[in-house]
């Protein structure tokens, strides 16, 4: 091999040395530069996060022959709504929401079976303190052979149970309400609210933050 061509071998080694080295320098700092921008938690800035969730259970209710009857007692079914606060990164301050409950009865098909429309679908709220909820606008609180609620045997649209109602917290909190359906059985014949549906749900709907 003449010294020409040695030359011209040693040219193209010292090229692709240093287009390996630039070519891994680049990629170095390229990797340097997206990890320092990437996302972190920096705690002096930190944003604070409130999570206000909403959570409900359908109100269903249906007679039929296999649960209500003659010597069967009265047909009782339950539903639950709960509203959830979280607090992060708040440092222990308290934070306060409000918000509100409508009842909403999408479709009922029942009828009062006596003649003197003596109450047959009942309802109960109880707020999360356990206390139970005895005025509802627009609907009357009965009692009806040992059970009380609210009349909605043949009731239909929309009733707020609460307004403005608060929850606070500095970490976590759930409010459950409890409600409870009942087909109250007469002792009568109520052949006519056999397989008859009651249809509702409970609207949870957030109000405002004031502190």
């Amino acid at each position: 091999m003449n010294r020409k061509t040695k030359r011209i071998l040693l040219s193209i080694y010292i090229i692709a040395l240093f287009s390996i080295i630039t070519s891994s320098t680049m990629a170095f700092f390229t990797y340097i530069k997206v990890s320092d921008v990437s996302p972190r938690v920096d705690s002096t800035t930190a944003v604070v996060t409130d999570w206000l969730l909403f959570n409900t259970e359908p109100i269903y209710i249906r007679a039929d022959t296999t649960n209500f009857g003659e010597d069967m007692g009265s047909l009782i079914e339950d539903a639950k709504a709960t509203a959830t606060l979280r607090v992060e990164n708040n440092e222990g301050v308290e934070k306060r929401y409000n918000y509100n409950i409508r009842l909403n009865i999408e479709s009922n098909n029942l009828v009062y079976s006596t003649s003197n429309k003596t109450p047959e679908l009942l309802i109960k709220v109880y707020d999360p303190n356990g206390k139970e909820i005895t005025n509802i606008a627009g609907l009357n609180y009965v009692t009806s052979n040992d059970f009380s609620g609210f009349d909605i045997t043949t009731v239909t649209g929309d009733y707020y149970i609460v307004n403005n109602y608060e929850i606070k917290t500095s970490d976590y909190v759930a409010h459950t309400w409890n409600i409870e359906v009942i087909l109250v059985n007469l002792d009568t014949n109520q052949d006519v609210n056999m397989a008859k549906d009651f249809n509702a749900k409970l609207i949870m709907e957030s109000m405002y933050n004031y502190t």
